[in-house]
Order: C-alpha cells, then sequence, then structure tokens
C-alpha cells in the first residue's frame, strides 16, 4: 500500500545557515586530528576520545547553537545541553548507518547538526533502511540540522582531499510555554 506524496525520500533537515572558519584555523585543526586522534574504524573522530582539539570552537559552538534555537523560537523557553566533535575523513575513509537518538531520559538527543567544514563533494546522506537516500545541501561553511533518529551515514571519501565536519547533538531538557 502507497500513501499519497510519500513516493520520494525527503527526512526532516534544514540548513539554514552557513558558518566558515579561516583556512588557517581548519588547516592548524586538521594537523592536530592527525597527530593527537587516533584514527578508529574508518575515520578519525573525537567523539570516543579525551583528547577533543575541537574544543577550541566552543565558543563559536555557543553562539550558532543559540541562534538557530532562537530562531526556533525555543531558546528563550527551554534549558537545553549539547556535545559536539570533529571527524576527519581521508581517502577511504566513511561512516556506516547510524543515528544519535538514545532512549534513556538523561542521554535523550532532540536535535543533531553537520558543520560541513571542509569538504570537496557530498559524501554525507540521510537513509530510511530500505535502500533509499537523499542528499542534502552540503557546501564548505553550511550547517544542516535535523532529528537525531534520522539515519544517516558518509559515504567512502574517494578523493585525496581532506575532509573535515564537526557533528554534534543538542538535547532539550526541558520547555516552559510562553506567557
Amino acid at each position: 500500500m502507497s500513501v499519497k506524496g510519500m513516493n520520494k525520500f525527503v527526512p526532516p533537515h534544514w540548513n539554514p545557515n552557513n558558518v566558515k572558519f579561516p583556512d588557517k584555523d581548519i588547516d592548524e585543526m586538521i594537523g592536530l586530528f592527525k597527530k593527537i586522534v587516533p584514527k578508529q574504524n574508518h575515520n578519525y573522530s573525537s567523539f570516543w576520545n579525551k583528547c577533543n582539539p575541537e574544543v577550541k570552537w566552543l565558543p563559536r559552538y555557543k553562539e550558532i547553537i543559540k541562534d538557530v534555537l532562537d530562531h526556533m523560537g525555543v531558546y528563550k523557553y527551554s534549558e537545553y545541553t549539547f556535545n559536539y566533535w570533529g571527524q576527519l575523513y581521508l581517502n577511504d575513509d566513511l561512516h556506516g548507518v547510524h543515528h544519535h537518538f538514545h532512549e534513556a531520559a538523561d542521554d535523550k538527543v532532540d536535535l543533531s547538526f553537520v558543520h560541513f567544514v571542509r569538504v570537496d563533494k557530498p559524501l554525507f546522506r540521510f537513509v530510511n533502511r530500505k535502500g533509499d537516500y537523499y542528499i542534502p545541501k552540503q557546501e564548505e561553511g553550511d550547517l544542516l540540522w535535523f532529528p537525531s533518529w534520522v539515519w544517516h551515514e558518509v559515504i567512502p571519501n574517494k578523493s585525496d582531499k581532506e575532509r573535515f565536519i564537526v557533528a554534534g547533538n543538542i538535547s532539550i531538557k526541558y520547555m516552559t510555554c510562553p506567557k
């Protein structure tokens, strides 16, 4: 049975802003990743690591997240936490199908993002576990926001160009109603 309008797979997401970091800062970050972040599975990720060089950008990510939540009308009426981590993809690196949703109340993630800090071509894509996929806009500096439960992956980087992204999650602890 087919539901009218459900033929094309396009998951909920939005791409409201573009934030570029200076090339010098990106080059420095990539150098640090290669030096201190061990390669795990199929990419360099600081997610499981105690070495988090991307903490240098914490003030900027606090500002970005505040701006997005304010634009959504949530910032003034909520208490939230967030975390983020960097990922470096060299030739043939990838990240298999996954999501960021967690059921535990103290580990609940509502919103996820990917910041395409340095990209050559689109490798990130949403998948629906039925074989369909959707490749969203992803130019250097773009921020992509999506519900944490949406499945996604990074297909293999078939280029010699380094790809660096920052991914993150926002957990809304509570929200009040506007008065």
